[in-house]
């Protein structure tokens, strides 16, 4: 009997298939803006906050140190 899992890692033996999720690192930048203005009807302040979040994501290849050592060997 055959299972799903060894069809599965006989097409993917290193796991590709799981997702780059995993290996991508966001860099985020928060700007934050307050404003305050005077309300004549209510004679009191009111207070306002903007939050403003900038994200950049970056893909870092996982660490393969079988693959790394081959590469280094076949370059010298």
């Amino acid at each position: 009997m055959v299972s799903g899992v060894i069809i599965g890692d006989a097409f993917d033996p290193i796991g590709l298939s799981d997702g780059d999720s995993h290996n991508v690192v966001n860099e985020c930048q928060t700007k934050t803006t307050k404003s305050k203005i005077y309300d004549k009807e209510l004679k009191m302040y009111i207070e306002n906050e903007f939050v403003e979040s900038t994200c950049v994501g970056k893909y870092i290849p996982p660490e393969r140190p079988i693959l790394n050592a081959i590469k280094h060997k076949v370059a010298h």
